[in-house]
């Protein structure tokens, strides 16, 4: 899987033709996991900003 941040997205991509089963727990820690590099992605924003 690829992971790319494009705009302060974040972006999944699977290889063709993947799929994914998650039970309950692992989509919350995925969930947990977007969310700590949505975090990181918007902090690092802000430092490029401050930086320039």
């Amino acid at each position: 899987m690829t992971v790319l941040v494009e705009n302060e997205r974040i972006v999944l991509v699977p290889p063709p033709g993947a799929a994914a089963v998650l039970s309950a727990k692992q989509a919350r820690g995925l969930g947990l996991a977007l969310d700590q590099a949505q975090v990181r992605t918007v902090q690092d924003r802000v430092r490029n900003r401050e930086a320039c």
